[in-house]
């Protein structure tokens, strides 16, 4: 049976010290027998988004770069399949982007992500927009050698239904899900994966950074609590609010076949009559607010 596992760590402007905390859980979770680990967005680097500084494109990186290269040598090393969210750098053009690299270390996937929040809530002079462009690679799936198919979205994409359902309708039976997030999104965190999991009819992996990035936002502390959610919505692994950890799960395919062939959403679904969602642009402002 195939296992999967999420890792969670915090975060710092030093690479090194990042992919260190890469190698740690991975031998950790390769230890407990898993094939598949996911770890958090940007995890190259600090949530660079807290403050607009153009110092910080300082610390993206090509598709080829330091700590890639770093991590595809530690999922061949532990014949494992690893995502690998990092801040990239393509030429003149930055993105909030993940590799799916394979057990012999060769990239089977990337990801961009896809939507970039404009808002500046989290971090009063901050936008994602300001470091990063709107992801252009669609929503791939890749079938990796352990007989699973995998997608990725990343953070804020969770919030919207289409992205997952995108990558569901692509084939994905695994989607992961690398975030950052802390404690003013913590009511919808379990809520909205548990959604995508069972709307989708898909196992959905989610991991979070822990604590206080080094060098990062100041007091913006992140609650880890990475899940792993089977397509019953139902939570199968959870790691640490506090600490460093790893979650891993067994990932049972015949139930995903089962509640497929059960939960008829894909066959029920009539998109000739959703035209709305690719043809009207709605504006916060033009929201009816109640009363």
């Amino acid at each position: 049976m195939i296992k999967i596992a999420v890792g969670q760590f915090s975060g710092s402007r030093v690479w090194e010290e990042n992919i260190e905390a890469v190698r740690r859980l991975t031998a950790k979770s390769a230890a407990e027998g898993a094939n598949l680990i996911c770890f958090p967005e940007l995890c190259n680097t600090v949530y660079v988004p807290y403050m607009e500084d153009p110092a910080l494109f300082s610390l993206a990186e090509p598709e080829n770069g330091p700590s890639v290269v770093a991590a595809n040598a530690i999922a061949r090393q532990h014949q494992m399949v690893l995502v690998y969210p990092f801040f990239e750098k393509d030429g003149e053009r930055f993105y909030n982007s993940a590799v799916v690299i394979g057990p012999r270390g060769e990239k089977l996937m990337k990801y961009r992500k896809h939507t970039v929040p404009s808002s500046k809530y989290l971090f009063s002079n901050a936008s994602e927009r300001y470091y990063f462009k709107d992801g252009d690679l669609g929503f791939p799936v890749v079938e990796t050698p352990f007989g699973v198919r995998v997608g990725i979205i990343i953070c804020y994409d969770r919030n919207l239904p289409e992205p997952a359902r995108c990558a569901a309708l692509n084939g994905a039976e695994l989607l992961f899900v690398p975030v950052t997030t802390n404690e003013r999104s913590y009511s919808r965190w379990e809520l909205l994966l548990r959604a995508r999991a069972v709307e989708n009819i898909m196992y959905v992996a989610a991991s979070n950074r822990i604590g206080e990035d080094k060098e990062g936002a100041p007091e913006c502390f992140y609650f880890g609590e990475s899940l792993i959610v089977n397509p019953r919505g139902e939570v199968v692994g959870r790691a640490s609010k506090t600490d460093e950890d790893v979650a891993v799960s067994e990932l049972d395919l015949d139930l995903l076949k089962r509640q497929r062939r059960t939960w008829h959403f894909f066959a029920d679904r009539r998109p000739g009559e959703y035209q709305a969602i690719t043809t009207r642009s709605v504006t916060p402002e033009a929201v009816r607010q109640p009363g």
